[in-house]
């Protein structure tokens, strides 16, 4: 309220001030009253310059200013701060998302060399596997017969198998009879040689020796089925020996024939008779059981030998069962049958001697291979 009181009156004193310049003196008397006037209103205006004296409420007003310059001072401060530490992380964000951009550069240029590369190689085979196509469309129009040519040497490799492997001469011998009606229907005179190996090939397995293998395993099976008969033999005691009393007709014995003379007289209230020999003792029922697992045993394992062709087991084998049966078994029908089979089957020869290889294999690969390199190479 002060303040606009102070106020107020320094407007009246500006307004009177104005006016009093505004008028123009027209006269003499008029310019020498203006210095009388002019001196008694300064003393008029002296008045209001003592009311503007410094007061309570101008200092409060000043104080104000100098807390709101502060406080402005402070929150530009603050705010500075802050845009300084926001610029800060603004800067280091910045810095990151550079990081990940190069990255990611890196790593779209790195796909993009290795997708240029795999475009490169699936271009390449794509190339390759059209080539091929276009040489096998040329071989199957050009070159149809090349196929049964592979068929036959199939064949032939497949025979091999079935001779070495399985040892089955008849199924080998007709596999390169087939062999040979392929190269037939072909009619090419460039194949007899090796028709000529081929009919050579088959002339070797038929000359093989045929062993009933099957006929030999049936007759190891019937005598493996009789070893439940058998029987074991009892104690056989050695045969004692006879004296001899037949005295000498020679003086000089006369002491051999006083002795053969006491025990001819001796002999009829005591008799001695001595046995030379072993006296094996009897089995007992579990090693009576051993022994006839152990000889069922020998006997499947001469049927093994038969199929595996192994001459030495076979024979050994059966050499060990007939000893069995003749030192443990007692004498009857069924060991004197089991003997008879077993004699029969001693001798027989399993092994058989194969060809080493056909002669016509090698030449229908040779011939396969030269064929497909001249097709390769477009001659």
């Amino acid at each position: 309220m002060t303040d606009n009181k102070q106020d107020q009156q320094d407007d009246k004193l500006v307004t009177g001030a104005a006016d009093t310049q505004a008028e123009t003196p027209a006269t003499e008397a008029s310019a020498t009253e203006a210095p009388a006037a002019d001196k008694a209103r300064p003393e008029q205006a002296a008045e209001p310059v003592k009311e503007k004296q410094p007061s309570s409420g101008k200092g409060l007003a000043t104080v104000a200013i100098v807390l709101a310059i502060v406080l402005t001072g402070g929150l530009y401060w603050h705010g500075h701060q802050q845009g300084v530490a926001q610029a800060g992380q603004l800067a280091a964000m910045e810095s990151r998302l550079a990081q990940q951009q190069s990255t990611i550069d890196a790593l779209k240029s790195e796909q993009s060399t290795t997708l240029g590369k795999l475009q490169s190689a699936q271009s390449s085979v794509t190339e390759q596997v059209e080539g091929l196509s276009r040489k096998v469309l040329d071989l199957d129009s050009k070159r149809p017969n090349d196929w049964m040519l592979a068929e036959a040497e199939y064949l032939v490799r497949m025979a091999g198998r079935k001779l070495w492997l399985e040892h089955d001469a008849v199924s080998a011998a007709m596999m390169l009879a087939n062999a040979d009606e392929r190269l037939a229907a072909l009619n090419d005179p460039t194949l007899v040689p090796i028709r000529k190996a081929l009919a050579d090939d088959i002339a070797s397995i038929k000359s093989v020796k045929k062993v009933d293998r099957e006929g030999l395993v049936i007759k190891l099976n019937s005598i493996n089925d009789q070893v439940d008969k058998l029987k074991l033999a009892g104690v056989i005691m050695a045969r004692a020996e006879e004296p001899d009393f037949t005295l000498s007709e020679s003086v000089s014995d006369w002491k051999e024939n006083l002795k053969k003379s006491w025990a001819s007289f001796t002999d009829d209230f005591v008799t001695v008779r001595r046995r030379d020999g072993n006296v094996e003792a009897l089995l007992s029922p579990q090693q009576h059981w051993y022994l006839s697992e152990n000889l069922k045993g020998k006997l499947l394992q001469a049927q093994l030998a038969v199929y595996r062709e192994q001459q030495e087991v076979f024979d050994s084998s059966l050499a060990q069962a007939e000893q069995w049966l003749q030192d443990y078994f007692a004498d009857d029908s069924v060991r004197q049958f089991m003997l008879e089979q077993i004699g029969q089957l001693e001798g027989q020869q399993i092994n058989v001697d194969y060809p080493e290889q056909f002669a016509a294999q090698e030449r229908l690969q040779q011939l396969l291979d030269d064929r497909l390199q001249r097709l390769l190479t477009g001659l």
